[in-house]
């Protein structure tokens, strides 16, 4: 299996961009995280938010792109030599090797935006029921 995915191009393009994904997602964290809030700041925030969800939903899809290329690789191949069984298997072994590193990438990212999500806009919150409060706690 690990063989298969060295060889095949759409996996490591699978795992760089769950890469830059999982890099995004913290850089956002760190950075929310030592600074005050402006306007500005979330404008751009917004912004890599949205751009670190698509990348994260694409995942998903590229694990797809590979099912149907390995797909249709079966199928020419059934074409052109005829139908054993080898090759079937190894082709849709191919297929569905890209679909689940698509979701194996994809299923951490999405637990990874929820908890940068959560952690970044809660501080930011408190803080500004402590600043209305007084600093008093209730």
């Amino acid at each position: 299996m690990v063989a298969q995915m060295m060889n095949n191009w759409l996996c490591w393009a699978i795992i760089a961009m769950a890469l830059l994904c999982y890099q995004q997602l913290w850089l956002e964290y760190f950075a929310r995280r030592n600074r005050t809030e402006d306007e500005e700041t979330e404008a751009t925030d917004d912004l890599k938010r949205e751009f670190s969800g698509t990348l994260i939903g694409v995942l998903p899809l590229m694990g797809l792109l590979g099912t149907i290329i390995g797909l249709l690789d079966v199928f020419a191949g059934i074409s052109v030599e005829g139908a054993s069984s080898e090759l079937v298997s190894s082709g849709i072994a191919d297929a569905l090797i890209t679909t689940q590193l698509g979701l194996i990438c994809a299923i951490p990212g999405w637990l990874l935006q929820a908890f940068v999500r959560a952690k970044s806009d809660k501080p930011a919150s408190l803080w500004s029921d402590q600043v209305t409060d007084g600093g008093e706690h209730r």
